[in-house]
């Protein structure tokens, strides 16, 4: 059993339900599989109908979507100029303490990407590769003649 295999077959409810896409990157799998832990231990007895919708890279970092019953985290990524990236994130359920926890993991699962190589979970950091945002070691960083600003 591989170990996205594993973590869903742990989480169950977390997976199988309707999703737009669910892409894992090795170096971040731990970051992901800490953060079903986490929201499973805040959820309890009550999963409140918890399931990702998507898992992606997005900027160079992990982005991880749920719905929890009826409510869906908004988050919009903006990009503009030298170093000009803005998040504008809505809570799923803004002032629930349930909600409010499992936000602040997504938020703190995603942080943590932007520090980890996406490939072997080394520490990098996130930098423009041609154009593409990649949080990537050094020996992953792609070859240095590949790494022209646009």
């Amino acid at each position: 059993m591989t170990p996205v295999e594993q973590l869903e077959a742990r989480f169950p409810y977390m997976f199988g339900r309707h999703t737009v896409s669910m892409e894992y990157y090795d170096g971040w799998l731990p970051i992901f599989a800490q953060a079903c832990e986490q929201i499973d231990a805040v959820l309890g007895e009550d999963k409140r109908d918890f399931h990702w919708v998507q898992v992606k890279e997005k900027f160079g970092t992990g982005r991880f979507y749920f719905r929890m019953g009826k409510s869906a985290r908004l988050v919009v990524d903006l990009i503009g100029g030298p170093g000009g990236h803005a998040v504008i994130k809505e809570s799923t359920e803004a002032g629930h303490s349930i909600a409010d926890r499992i936000d602040a993991i997504v938020d703190g699962a995603e942080a943590r990407t932007g520090t980890t190589c996406m490939v072997c979970g080394a520490a990098a950091r996130t930098r423009s590769y041609n154009g593409y945002y990649l949080t990537v070691c050094a020996a992953h960083a792609p070859a240095e003649r590949d790494n022209r600003q646009i």
